[in-house]
């Protein structure tokens, strides 16, 4: 009974490997994973060595036919790591009783399993080489290339910590062995350690490391776009010729994955060719701008970040449409987007599971690197490409697709579906909706109804709900204005005044938090400013945000000159009011011009936000002024300027003491819940937290302390001043960079790491 069990165990496992998704005719892979689980519970429970040892093997394929992907990817490829460990013991204890090539096959898969942690869905550095011990443990001498294996994925490990030098010894160690007969796709190996050290820095060796499938010696797949990891290296090393010949062989309309994509971005973005690049993206965007889970994704976040700096940096940015694709009926995308807004999103995507990773495994360099190449420079100011492959132009966002889950396409049924689209009650289908009119509308040249869509969207982006959108609420009055130049005849008064109301509304939103590059909130400031009404305050709004636009970009000289051109206006009551003049007088502290800061608030003496002039007015010699305004206001100081103030005095003075009470009480400035919010008066903030922290530990005031529940954040122990300290010390230099990026110069990164006490973040 048990030989006939046995034979009927193995028909069904054969059975179920032609259900093998990848094999013609194969099953979906529901069915082909389910196939192999039947099979697996039945050899555990019949015992035979032999077929229960190769149930498991095919088993993990099974598996693997899933990619790992998904929401549970970690306990599938945990799941499959512990099959594959039950036959390691089995084959460690018995090593002759089973097909060799099982065992290869068996070592093979556990090296895709390594793989995974190290290149995908990571796992921390240690627990990676703990379980490489393991494996080194179990493999004898006479199985070479698994040993090999074993200390690639320590070299690999390594380089994804920076440790050029560990990477260097174990590479020429392999390299000395030849290349690899087992475990490996030959040309895929080479074109990894290729890869490897091009995101090391050093081009020789990735050049190096391709040689064997340069001359032949290792057979490489067309399909496989190998020449795309010598782009950099051949770029960066003046091979020029070579460079554009790799890009024309491997910029191919389909098939390219996440690496090639991320080399060919970076290619293009530092060659001079953003156009280029521009298609690029645009012709890969289910693998450049859908989430960054895995480590592949971070580096092709990070290329298309720094392409679109480039772009926005040149003037290139437009919005263009992005089809979802998906069959949703719900789907609430938002097909509207901007390189601008792209750009900072896959910026923040790259640079937070950089530092994840980091985190985890002991080190800062992916950060540092991912960082890097998001604002790296042309290496050549333009090298000349091949004519582009055929298609829409992505300077202008190329030919309007129709908009998905929308088929109107008439002008009165897109208006009808516009008021409808106006009452649906939640946020992101409501703008998403209203997107999806604009999108079809634009396709069909109707520009009324682009208009009409246009102003929709502005009322609903003007929300004070709506901040976290203000990118959109730029963008939008930004089209508005542009299509009142171009079709006068579809704005009345009402519809330019309303346009008008929301100018200040919207620059006050993007200067404060993230949003365009300053030189957009310039060429827009321009665009206004020639259209001006007579007799209105639109020339106030221009000039007073050109006065903001020269503080942000440090340039006190420039900001005087628009504070004087705003000054020639007729007083606005607008701007006049309390609630400006905060804003205003924090220009001058950040340029650094305490003489101008305290002529701001001239004749406001006991207003409460004096508190902001505590540093000037001690700077200028007026510090029994500055005490009396530091003790009457400290108490109900809450905003980030007027805390930043309390803070830097309380440190000045030597009142360390005062200083702690204040910061303990204000700690939800410290809780930023996502990284593109991160509004600028908060650099400060911390710069002058960090300060204070560290003479809290100096001078001996430091202790154990509970971080508070706050706004959905749980209490947590373990705090300290030290710790505070380092943990702001280090958002702030991330934070500062990305403002660094989006306003052109680093005059506030090198004022605020100067505050914290040190030159560079």
């Amino acid at each position: 009974m048990a030989a006939l069990d046995r034979e009927e165990l193995r028909r069904r496992l054969s059975a179920a490997r032609d259900l093998d998704v990848e094999k013609p005719g194969g099953a979906s892979k529901e069915t082909f994973v389910a196939a192999m689980e039947g099979v697996l519970a039945d050899a555990e429970a019949l015992g035979d060595p032999e077929l229960l040892f190769e149930a498991r093997l095919r088993y993990g394929y099974a598996m693997r036919s899933d990619h790992w992907r998904g929401a549970s990817s970690k306990q599938a490829v945990g799941e499959v790591l512990g099959v594959l460990r039950k036959c390691l013991l089995m084959w460690h204890a018995e090593p002759h009783r089973y097909p060799a090539n099982h065992v290869t096959a068996m070592w093979t898969q556990l090296f895709n399993v390594v793989d995974w942690y190290v290149r995908f869905d990571f796992e921390p550095a240690g627990r990676v080489h703990r379980l490489l011990d393991e494996l080194e443990r179990r493999c004898p001498p006479t199985r070479p290339w698994s040993r090999y294996a074993i200390d690639d994925a320590r070299m690999k490990l390594e380089a994804r910590r920076g440790n050029v030098a560990e990477v260097e010894r174990l590479w020429r160690r392999l390299r000395a062995q030849g290349p690899p007969e087992e475990h490996y796709l030959p040309a895929g190996h080479a074109a990894s350690n290729a890869r490897m050290w091009t995101r090391l820095g050093r081009h020789d060796l990735a050049l190096a490391a391709a040689a064997p499938v340069l001359a032949g010696h290792v057979p490489a797949r067309e399909d496989k776009l190998f020449e795309s990891v010598l782009l950099l290296p051949y770029l960066h090393l003046g091979r020029l010729d070579e460079a554009v010949d790799a890009h024309r062989r491997t910029d191919a309309p389909t098939g390219m994955l996440y690496e090639d994509v991320a080399a060919h971005l970076e290619f293009c973005a530092r060659t001079g060719n953003e156009r280029r690049g521009m298609e690029v993206l645009r012709r890969n965007l289910h693998l450049t701008g859908l989430g960054c889970g895995y480590v592949v994704h971070m580096w092709t976040a990070a290329a298309g970040a720094l392409l679109c700096r480039r772009v926005c940096e040149l003037g290139l940015d437009r919005e263009w449409f992005w089809p979802c694709g998906c069959d949703e009926d719900d789907c609430d995308d938002l097909p509207l987007v901007s390189y601008a807004k792209l750009g900072l999103r896959l910026r923040w995507d790259a640079v937070g599971l950089a530092r994840e990773i980091g985190e985890q495994d002991g080190s800062t360099w992916l950060a540092e690197r991912v960082e890097a190449l998001i604002r790296a420079e042309p290496v050549v100011d333009r090298l000349e490409l091949a004519p582009p492959p055929a298609g829409p132009s992505a300077r202008d966002g190329g030919a309007v697709p129709p908009a998905d889950h929308l088929d109107v396409v008439d002008a009165a049924g897109l208006r009808r579906e516009l008021e409808r689209a106006k009452t649906i009650e939640e946020e992101r289908a409501r703008i998403g909706r209203m997107q999806r009119v604009l999108q079809n509308a634009t396709m069909g040249g109707l520009t009324d109804v682009v208009v009409d869509a246009r102003f929709g969207l502005l009322d609903d982006l003007l929300d004070e709900r709506r901040e976290s959108r203000r990118t959109d609420l730029f963008s939008t009055l930004d089209a508005l204005f542009r299509l009142r130049d171009d079709r006068p005849d579809l704005f009345g008064a009402e519809r330019v005044e309303a346009m008008w109301r929301a100018v200040p509304v919207a620059l006050g939103r993007v200067l404060a938090r993230p949003g365009p590059m300053l030189r957009y909130v310039r060429e827009f400031l321009d665009r206004l400013e020639a259209g001006c009404r007579p007799e209105t305050e639109d020339p106030h709004h221009v000039r007073w945000f050109r006065v903001e636009v020269a503080a942000r970009a440090g340039d006190a000289g420039a900001a005087r000159d628009a504070w004087a051109r705003f000054r020639e206006l007729p007083e606005a009551e607008r701007y006049a009011e309390r609630e400006s003049v905060p804003r205003r007088v924090q220009w001058w502290i950040d340029l650094g011009c305490d003489e101008e800061a305290v002529v701001a608030l001239a004749g406001r003496e006991g207003d409460e936000r004096e508190d902001l002039l505590l540093l000037p007015y001690l700077r200028t010699g007026l510090a029994e002024r500055a005490r009396e305004v530091h003790e009457r206001t400290y108490r109900t100081a809450s905003g980030a300027p007027e805390v930043a103030a309390h803070l830097q005095y309380c440190v000045e003075t030597g009142a360390l003491e005062r200083g702690r009470e204040i910061l303990l009480r204000t700690l939800d400035l410290f809780l930023v819940d996502e990284d593109e919010d991160f509004a600028f008066d908060l650099l400060r903030t911390y710069a002058a937290a960090v300060r204070l922290c560290e003479r809290l530990v100096a001078a001996g005031l430091d202790g154990p302390w509970t971080w508070p529940e706050s706004d959905g954040f749980p209490a947590e122990d373990g705090w300290s001043f030290a710790r505070m300290a380092e943990s702001c010390r280090d958002f702030l230099g991330r934070y500062a960079r990305g403002w660094e990026e989006l306003v052109g110069t680093t005059f506030h990164t090198r004022a605020v790491h100067a505050l914290a006490g040190a030159e560079e973040g």
